[in-house]
């Protein structure tokens, strides 16, 4: 949809008391992951116009459909992906145009029967394909889809990036490069509503993705925020590190959500929020995937740890991940697509280690010749082949002890 607004926890500063208790970070992420989904799957409209939105945020089922996506593949819970697909449906019906949506929709190709032939795919493809093909071609439609917000630009481009890579557009490189050149714009003073740590987020997550972060100049011209100066792709990751709360200071393990690490004086928490901390953890994963070799381990657990204290029991998940705020199911899918992403290759418990409680469970489905998704003889076919094997173990031994942050 092209005329979405990103929601921003910024300029929500009324914050509320939080009635209910977080579970911080002493479950399980497939629980925690169950009590947000199992809350997302009964809120969700099922007749009426907006049948397969969410109450208020219509505009915002993508993100929210990638969440409970996460969620079916983590658990194997059918409820949760009749949810994803119910949604999958609305968008197809209700969208004039894809952002989050794109990358929405690639997610539920990605659980289809037939990955590479499904309704989801072929919806996307189209759209990149009419794009193309439209008169104003690609680089028209990018210019009349962004607004005067760089960041929230970034966000909606790196959706976009995603979808394209996922169905090998054929203008998945200008779709690239728009994002680097609009990341460029981010922290420019020029913007008074802007959201810097975000923007940096979601631009790492997505190109770390779908190509090399490599030497390649953020800003060649000259022409954008001062910030990016100099700075290569290959910064982004040290970028996105520097903006991580330390151990031992409040809020440890989140994102500020400035690069100079203030309020901006607005009188509100410089850290803490809970769309900050999601998207740089995203962020921090994808370019951990990328390059091992940087080891971002305890970053990135320290950053699990943050987002576990905003999970509440009864699945709300609110702004700021201390000291609440506003609620949105906006944040609930997106913090589904983190905890989606935090599991441990080997974690077959799901419970934030790989021990011997998971070795247990190797054992008792090895050799098993039969393995198919989504349960993956209950994980134990960590590479998806089908069998559980000597790969399998390999992984399982490389991951060994892996998810303390001690």
């Amino acid at each position: 949809m092209t005329n979405l607004q990103l929601r921003s926890c910024v300029f929500c500063w009324i914050l509320v008391t939080i009635i209910g208790q977080s579970f911080g970070a002493t479950l399980p992420i497939g629980e925690v992951t169950e009590v947000i989904a199992d809350r997302l799957e009964a809120e969700q409209i099922t007749d009426g116009l907006d049948w397969g939105s969410w109450p208020g945020e219509a505009d915002f089922t993508g993100s929210i459909v990638a969440g409970m996506v996460s969620a079916y593949e983590l658990t194997c819970d059918s409820a949760y992906r009749s949810s994803a697909e119910l949604g999958g449906d609305y968008i197809l019906y209700a969208a004039e145009g894809y952002g989050d949506e794109a990358f929405a929709l690639t997610r539920l190709s990605e659980i289809a029967d037939d990955p590479r032939d499904n309704d989801w795919r072929t919806a996307v493809d189209g759209f990149y394909f009419n794009v193309k093909h439209d008169v104003d071609g690609t680089e028209g439609y990018i210019t009349q889809l962004i607004g005067t917000n760089p960041a929230i630009a970034v966000f909606y481009l790196a959706n976009y990036v995603l979808g394209a890579y996922y169905v090998d557009a054929e203008d998945k490189q200008i779709w690239r490069e728009a994002l680097i050149d609009y990341l460029a714009e981010v922290d420019n003073p020029y913007y008074l509503y802007d959201f810097p740590v975000m923007g940096l987020s979601v631009a790492t997550w997505a190109l770390a993705l779908t190509g090399p972060l490599d030497d390649t100049l953020i800003d060649p011209l000259g022409t954008g925020a001062a910030y990016w100066s100099g700075k290569k792709l290959e910064d982004l990751p040290s970028l996105l590190l520097s903006h991580q709360v330390p151990s031992g200071q409040e809020y440890a393990g989140s994102f500020y959500w400035r690069f100079d690490h203030t309020d901006g004086g607005g009188g509100s928490e410089a850290a803490g929020y809970a769309e900050d901390t999601i998207f740089a953890t995203l962020g921090l994963i994808a370019a951990d995937k990328a390059n091992p070799e940087l080891n971002y381990d305890t970053a990135i657990l320290a950053a699990r740890d943050a987002l576990l204290v905003g999970v509440q029991t009864d699945g709300r998940v609110y702004e700021h991940l201390w000291s609440g705020g506003e609620i949105y199911y906006t944040y609930a899918g997106e913090m589904l697509q983190a905890l989606g992403e935090l599991i441990i290759p080997g974690d077959l418990e799901l419970d934030g280690v790989v021990n011997y409680i998971d070795y247990a469970i190797f054992a008792e489905n090895w050799r098993d010749p039969d393995c198919t998704a989504c349960s993956w003889c209950n994980g134990a076919d960590l590479d998806h082949s089908g069998e559980v094997n000597f790969a399998d173990l390999r992984i399982l031994v490389d991951n060994w002890l892996e998810g303390t942050s001690d």
